[in-house]
């Protein structure tokens, strides 16, 4: 930040901002890609390799789009990082992620049909369905998020009050 005061806002070149917006960018997409952008290229991998063996892997209807939304929260948050706006952005993940969480999840249990296959035959009568049910561990999660709301909502506080704001001064007094 101290290389953006040191040149006048009227003297910025192209080189200067890029110099100033080149780490940030790269920096956002760092963050982006480990906070979901591997799990989406792992799914896109193992429904290939599903593919290519005969199983049926599916992900969970919508998960790939909690991901892409994960993704833009945190490259928005990097990007307009040692502002307000990331704590702001943080909030809005958080109450975002647990909506979307337990809409996925249909309430913490998430029901797997299998489909006949040559490599599994099942009957048309008989339908083989795989239900997990971890209420509980949605529960922690959700507890989690609302821990990082808090959070999140203190720290703007203090950066709020940090934040000094240096009176402007005409040019013409001492």
């Amino acid at each position: 930040m101290a290389e953006i005061d040191d040149i006048d806002e009227k003297e910025r070149t192209t080189r200067d901002w890029a110099g100033i917006l080149a780490p940030r960018v790269l920096r956002a997409m760092l963050w982006g890609f480990l906070m979901g952008g591997e799990m989406l290229i792992l799914l896109n991998i193992l429904g290939q390799w599903g593919q290519q063996f005969g199983i049926p892997l599916t992900e969970p209807e919508g998960f790939s789009q909690f991901l892409l939304i994960f993704i833009g929260f945190e490259v928005a948050i990097q990007l307009l990082r040692g502002t307000i706006f990331p704590y702001v952005l943080s909030v809005a993940r958080a109450l975002t992620s647990m909506i979307i969480l337990v809409l996925i999840t249909d309430g913490g249990v998430i029901s797997i049909p299998v489909p006949s296959t040559p490599q599994i035959p099942i009957p048309q009568e008989m339908g083989l369905t795989f239900t997990i049910e971890f209420k509980a561990v949605l529960a922690v999660m959700l507890l989690l998020s609302l821990l990082s709301i808090v959070k999140n909502l203190l720290q703007a506080v203090i950066f709020v009050s940090e934040e000094e704001e240096e009176p402007e001064v005409p040019p013409e007094l001492p």
